[in-house]
């Protein structure tokens, strides 16, 4: 019995020698070193292959070892880094995964996947890969982040392919590549490819920004109908000869240099009503041929009859056309749609109204004085010179009749609807003068004469005087000033006289009498497009209705202490608003009185207690901003719900988050402070940071600062390893290693490009 367990004892001592395990290494002379991966079924990958030693090619299918046949399924990272044979062919039939940047450096004439089960490639799959040809199998169908950046590949022509992502082909060699399929071209995907010969596109919906960006080989580009989207510098610095797309897109972003000097551009209309967004290319000076049903649309042309909208840029920068007919149909005409047309002579209108006009760039370069032919009545005369846009034309060819009509129908309306009985004879004296005139200059004359007194007319009637540079009324009881608007009622003829910076003083003097300021009017400020900065004095109480209405350049606001009511809509659509300050005394925010500030980022409100509120007086702002109230009132505010807003801080939570955020960003700098330009990013982030009003604020610098110091430092290893001459020129340098260029821009957006 002995014997025979000493026999047993012995076969498993065999079998223990020869057995392999999971995650064992093993190496074969002049072919490279393997990792066991599994055992049932027996499968490896390989770790690294020998070098040079492949005078023709290999193919990497099994590997024998201990007298097992593995199968080679997936290769590890760098397996084949600065691999040099550019004669020998890689051939994989069995690869089910691998690593990223396996083919480092790899120089070999092709690598050969078409026959694998592989069903993704993974991120910088070919990085720096010397290979001119690389095939996979049509189960791969998105080309993923960096798969081919700074790589030799020669062509790529791949049918399953639908995604191509972001640098996927940064730097690349790249000559020719057919999109067959592909509907989606990430940000930066072919930047820098200046092989790279214009593809072909048949199914894109979506080109990401810097896409092609100094692809200068292109010369001809065609996009397709399916087209929605094109980013910010998609086709920057192309130079192309030709460029060909259709208004069916919808996004096409800001980009330079897109065209050579004698390029042309050509624009397939498909559908009126959407965007020709080439009218939003920045610095962007070419001539654009317009086609529709493969005809070229020039001369004189006349819209369909059931076109009801003109896209934004529906005909920008036609210099072919000379003269435009447009239907009783048309009630809406998109920003820049007849902008930089310099060759019209003549807009015939049929509408009765004059269509509304999205921006008055609408008609931008286009010859003001050009005959404009419209229905010959005094109401679509009176719509069409004062609608937007199109008042800037001067020549209504209409009957002298209608003219005087339409001046006497100005006169009523710029009355109101209650005028006194002084205002209503100052509007029988000029309607008398008008019916009588026999030319319509004399009719234009008396017409603004006759605004004029109607004007002064009522800033009599309301009592208004102009001090200084503002108007009020003044309470002569009470010694009181209301600061209000200049005559007219504010609904439809605000004169919008109020522009830049204004200061309302505490007091004004008038007629050796001192009143003080304590009310803003309704209307007073409504519409006052350009009105940038106000500053309060302290005893102002109330703000009224629509008093700052609309005025759509104002950034900061800073309520005084003493107001403590503001009424409906006094500051609604202040679309530019970011940051507001409520004062101690604030008791009352009526029905939306800051409805669409969609700006606004940060709110402090000094009440102790939470005001009352009215409906929605918050309309269209972002509840999750931060609201920064005393630390006293915080419970109270949260219990509140105040406004509907859900992030309520105190100031020592706001100091916190800006301690933490320059602590991650010095966390991220660690030991590269010594590199100059380093270093100084991470100060300039830390400055931002301790300037910063808001926790939305310095979260999102938080995150910039690390991710540029990060990458920064990733780039200077990358370019200089370990050592290297600090630059001193920042924030904006060239940092220069041999033949190879970092260029980094301002702290606020970290940009590293290689330059030739």
């Amino acid at each position: 019995m002995k014997k025979i367990f000493f026999i047993l004892a012995v076969l498993c001592c065999c079998f223990s020698v020869n057995a392999q395990n999971v995650g064992d290494e093993f190496e074969i002379e002049n072919l490279g070193k393997f990792r066991i991966t599994s055992t049932d079924p027996a499968e490896v990958a390989l770790v690294k292959v020998s070098n040079g030693i492949f005078t023709v090619g290999y193919t990497f299918n099994t590997v024998e070892w201990n007298s097992t046949e593995y199968t080679i399924t997936s290769l590890k990272s760098y397996a084949f880094e600065d691999y040099n044979n550019s004669n020998s062919v890689f051939s994989f039939d069995n690869l089910k995964k691998f690593e990223s940047e396996v083919f480092y450096n790899t120089t070999c004439f092709e690598i050969y996947m078409k026959n694998s089960p592989l069903t993704e490639l993974p991120k910088s799959a070919f990085y720096k890969s010397k290979c001119k040809n690389i095939s996979f199998p049509n189960t791969i169908t998105t080309i993923p982040e960096k798969a081919f950046q700074w790589s030799d590949i020669n062509i790529l022509s791949q049918s399953s392919i639908t995604r191509i992502e972001g640098a996927a082909f940064y730097g690349s060699k790249v000559r020719a590549i057919i999109l067959t399929n592909v509907t989606y071209i990430g940000d930066n995907a072919f930047y820098g490819c200046t092989s790279l010969e214009a593809p072909k596109m048949y199914n894109i919906t979506y080109i990401g920004g810097s896409a092609f960006e100094e692809c200068s080989n292109m010369e001809k580009v065609v996009l397709p109908q399916c087209l929605e989207t094109v980013k910010k510098k998609a086709f920057e610095d192309c130079f192309l000869s030709s460029l060909s797309l259709y208004n069916t897109v919808k996004t096409f972003e800001n980009s330079n240099d897109i065209m050579a000097d004698n390029g042309t551009v050509t624009m397939h209309i498909v559908d009126w009503s959407n965007k020709n967004v080439l009218a939003n290319f920045t610095g962007y000076n070419r001539a654009i041929t317009y086609k529709c049903n493969d005809e070229i649309i020039s001369g004189n042309y006349t819209l369909p009859d059931t076109i009801a909208s003109l896209g934004e840029g529906a005909f920008y920068h036609n210099i072919d056309i000379t003269i435009i007919n447009m239907p009783s149909s048309l009630t809406q005409i998109g920003a820049k749609a007849l902008a930089k047309c310099s060759n019209l002579s003549a807009i015939h209108c049929d509408a009765p109204t004059a269509p509304a006009v999205a921006d008055a760039n609408a008609f931008d370069e286009v010859d003001k004085s050009i005959n404009i032919f419209i229905p010959d009545n005094a109401e679509s005369y009176y719509s069409y010179t004062h609608a937007t846009g199109w008042k800037d034309f001067s020549n209504y060819l209409v009957s002298l009749q209608t003219v005087k009509d339409a001046a006497i129908k100005e006169l009523n309306h710029t009355a109101g609807s209650t005028p006194s009985q002084a205002v209503q004879n100052i509007i029988a004296n000029y309607s008398s003068q008008i019916n009588a005139a026999n030319d319509r200059a004399t009719v234009e004359t008396l017409l603004q004469e006759g605004i004029e007194a109607i004007i002064e007319q009522i800033k009599i009637d309301r009592g208004v005087v102009k001090i200084g540079n503002i108007y009020y009324i003044l309470n002569k009881g009470q010694h009181t000033a209301t600061v209000t608007y200049g005559g007219l009622e504010a609904y439809d003829y605000v004169t919008a006289e109020y522009t830049g910076s204004i200061t309302i003083p505490a007091t004004v003097e008038y007629e050796n009498a001192t009143y003080n300021v304590t009310l803003i009017d309704k209307h007073a400020f409504q519409n006052c497009t350009e009105l940038t900065a106000i500053t309060f004095p302290e005893n102002i109480t109330e703000i009224e209705t629509y008093a700052f209405y609309n005025c759509s350049k104002i950034t900061n606001l800073v309520l005084p202490y003493n107001t403590s009511y503001i009424h409906s809509y006094a500051f609604s659509s202040c679309t530019a608003l970011k940051t507001l300050e409520l004062p101690y005394m604030i008791r009352a925010i009526d029905n939306l009185a800051f409805e669409n500030c969609s700006a606004l980022t940060a709110i402090t409100s000094l009440s102790p207690a939470p005001s009352a509120l009215g409906y929605s007086p918050f309309n269209g702002v972002s509840k999750s901003i931060p609201v920064t109230v005393q630390e006293s009132s915080l419970n109270a505010y949260q219990d509140d719900s105040w406004g509907g807003f859900t992030n309520f801080v105190t100031n020592t939570d706001l100091d916190a988050v800006k301690t933490d955020a320059k602590s991650a960003i010095n966390e991220a700098l660690g030991s590269y402070s010594s590199v100059s330009y380093i270093g100084n990013l991470a100060l300039g982030f830390c400055q931002h940071i301790e300037a910063s009003t808001t926790i939305n604020e310095v979260e999102s610098l938080r995150i910039e600062g690390v991710y540029a110091v990060t990458y920064s430092i990733k780039t200077y290893q990358a370019t200089f390893g370990e050592m290297g001459e600090p630059c001193t020129d920042c924030p904006a340098v060239d940092v220069t290693k041999g033949t190879t260029t970092i260029r980094l821009y301002s702290p606020e957006k970290v940009e590293f490009r290689k330059m030739e």
